[in-house]
């Protein structure tokens, strides 16, 4: 009977020292007093297969990646209906078009911000990487290179960031972003390979990879390596990307799972948290 209430014990303080993991409701009405909380937003816009996300909180604002060029005009108008002119980052995550063409446009259209932040060197030789770093300079707005493991806060979010820095391609080369907020988590994978999930399971504590909510890397083009999401262990994923055939592996993984999931190319779909639930609702608007 000791030993049996021993390991209970022990059972018991493991359990007090696993992080504390948020609630996701998914298409489900927010509580009357939502409004009152201090939420956070994540706003996945339609921009068809390219990553362009806003994340708003603590009355701040930053773009995390833009879309390709042919949504420009409507990611503007976007922020400006929101009443958004200045954000405090301007995050790229990195230089492929469907990436960054629309934070080169947002700086061309007078939208500025603190710093345009980027794991890749300001020197990094690339086309569009080059023209964006240019436009940044000509828009007064600081450029700085994140190193692995540095940390944005944007209100009492933060988000670090993890590299796999031996990689061979720019897709092995973009981070990994975990977003945390009070007791809740979000995963965001940019467009990371199979090569560069494994180096994170083999490189990172588990608990990092944990996450209530995840995006599909590479636009749901690449699918996850199942002992990554197995790890990460989700209760909602997204996908960047039309919800066609191309997508077809992404949707079946999710399904195997049981994981709700939505794919923004048909529709904006937005997150909102107050730092214990997340609640999630997609809309056919482009933005």
């Amino acid at each position: 009977m000791k030993k049996l209430t021993a390991t209970l014990c022990i059972l018991f303080l493991m359990l007090l020292s696993l992080p504390a993991l948020g609630q996701v409701y998914v298409d489900t009405d927010v509580p009357e007093d939502w409004e009152s909380r201090d939420i956070i937003r994540l706003t996945i816009f339609r921009t068809g297969e390219s990553d362009c996300m806003l994340l708003e909180a603590g009355g701040e604002a930053m773009m995390i990646d833009g879309g390709a060029n042919k949504w420009r005009e409507s990611l503007r108008d976007a922020l400006a209906a929101r009443g958004i002119t200045h954000l405090k980052y301007i995050y790229n995550t990195h230089p492929h078009d469907d990436h960054i063409d629309g934070l080169y446009r947002l700086m061309q259209y007078g939208i500025t911000a603190d710093e345009f932040v980027s794991i890749f060197a300001k020197n990094f030789r690339n086309d569009l990487h080059s023209r964006t770093v240019k436009q940044a300079d000509k828009s007064g707005i600081p450029y700085r290179q994140l190193q692995i493991g540095d940390v944005l806060t944007l209100g009492d979010v933060t988000l670090t960031l993890y590299r796999w820095e031996k990689g061979k391609t720019i897709n092995d080369l973009s981070p990994l972003t975990r977003l945390e907020y009070g007791n809740c988590s979000a995963l965001l994978t940019a467009d990371i390979t199979g090569e560069a999930q494994r180096y994170f399971l083999k490189n990172l504590d588990p608990e990092i990879l944990k996450a209530d909510v995840a995006k599909f890397p590479h636009h749901g083009l690449t699918p996850f390596v199942t002992e990554f999401l197995d790890v990460v262990d989700p209760d909602f994923l997204w996908i960047t990307n039309y919800d066609d055939d191309d997508v077809r592996k992404a949707k079946n993984q999710a399904n195997y799972r049981d994981i709700p999931f939505k794919a923004s190319g048909a529709g904006t779909v937005i997150l909102e948290c107050d730092g214990e639930d997340w609640y999630i609702r997609q809309t056919l608007k482009q933005f």
